[in-house]
């Protein structure tokens, strides 16, 4: 075997809980994505973004729009089983090739809901892929736990 195919980069892992059932909680990340998500910051098109939506099936695009109309993809829908969960390809901005994972998953937990996320196949990357792990272990940071959870209430 390789060096290359050892090569592994840890999944980034976040955990909210919410003041919500399974099925608001999926609602809120999917269906209302473009309330809470940061689009000035954390999108193609920063400032000019519009908004950003999800096609709830599988193969359904996640993207933005721009205020001139332009789409930019971000990723694709791998599975769909609300409110349990769902999964997505991620490449905002680049080709489909290479595309790291996201998967979130939903779960009553208490008279609120945990919500999950695990971004993984940072492999997928090669030689971006560590820094790009990094990055985006702060940028879920920012959007899920601060900006998703407090769309939502947190509860922990």
């Amino acid at each position: 075997m390789t060096d290359a195919a050892r090569f592994t980069v840890p999944a980034v892992e976040k955990s909210v809980l919410v003041r919500c059932d399974p099925a608001r909680a999926f609602a809120a990340f999917t269906a209302e994505i473009a309330q809470w998500w940061p689009m000035q910051t954390h999108s193609v098109a920063q400032a000019q973004t519009r908004n950003v939506a999800i096609e709830p099936r599988a193969g359904g695009r996640i993207y933005e729009t721009a205020a001139d109309g332009t789409e930019s993809d971000w990723g694709r829908v791998l599975a769909w089983s609300p409110p349990a969960g769902f999964s997505m390809t991620w490449h905002p901005g680049r080709a489909a090739d290479p595309h790291t994972v996201v998967e979130l998953s939903f779960a009553a937990e208490r008279d609120a809901t945990r919500v999950r996320l695990v971004h993984r196949g940072w492999e997928a990357l090669g030689a971006q892929a560590a820094a790009a792990r990094e990055s985006y272990d702060g940028g879920w940071e920012t959007v899920f736990v601060r900006d998703f959870a407090g769309y939502l209430g947190r509860v922990s």
